[in-house]
């Protein structure tokens, strides 16, 4: 699935794009989901992986939760369920499991990139401090049956830590997955996003 700060970026990117007042609330819904573990309830997931039937079903959150579907928060966490369910059918059952189990090296290899990538996709996007500030006071969010807003409080320093990075990473090498290939990821899930989110703010 994608990063946290892959989230974040999608989550500030869609906020922007749709003048979201209330931003923090759509950022702490957009990384909400991964903040329990394990991920089965938080991301809806239905399926199976061994037959390649694994989606998550995003409809069925927003079916679930359509009395507080205009809640920003609300709205972070379906953002996270589509860029997720776009990484599982266009990254991971296509072809990151296949070489994860082919080969035991690159679930370090992938690990490492993500860590590379935080550094990289911050230093792109270029609003480090801009987020940091927004995630510094947290608003009141509600429980959901699948992640408690203690679960997500407790979360963010991880977030946090995550945009502290040495800017030697902004050159080192990728191993299993290109710049460009995540920057297109990170913008579908984006569009794909605002496509969804749109209608329901009408």
């Amino acid at each position: 699935m994608g990063s946290r700060i892959m989230h974040l970026v999608i989550a500030n990117r869609i906020a922007e794009c749709l003048s979201i007042e209330d931003r923090t609330s759509f950022l702490l819904g957009g990384i909400a989901p991964d903040a329990v573990s394990p991920k089965e309830l938080s991301h809806f997931f239905k399926g199976e992986v061994q037959d390649y039937t694994r989606s998550i079903d995003y409809k069925e959150f927003l079916h679930k939760y359509h009395a507080q579907v205009e809640s920003h928060y609300i709205l972070g966490y379906y953002t996270h369920l589509i860029a997720d369910d776009i990484w599982l059918k266009g990254f991971y059952l296509p072809w990151l499991k296949n070489r994860m189990e082919a080969n035991k090296e690159i679930l370090h290899l992938y690990h490492n990139d993500f860590r590379l990538l935080n550094g990289k996709l911050l230093e792109y996007y270029g609003f480090t401090d801009e987020l940091r500030k927004m995630l510094s006071g947290i608003p009141s969010i509600f429980d959901l049956q699948e992640v408690k807003s203690k679960d997500v409080e407790e979360f963010i320093p991880y977030v946090l830590g995550d945009m502290q990075y040495d800017t030697e990473v902004i050159n080192e090498k990728l191993n299993v997955f290109t710049f460009d290939q995540i920057v297109g990821y990170i913008e579908t899930s984006v569009n794909k996003g605002l496509l969804n989110i749109k209608p329901l703010l009408t």
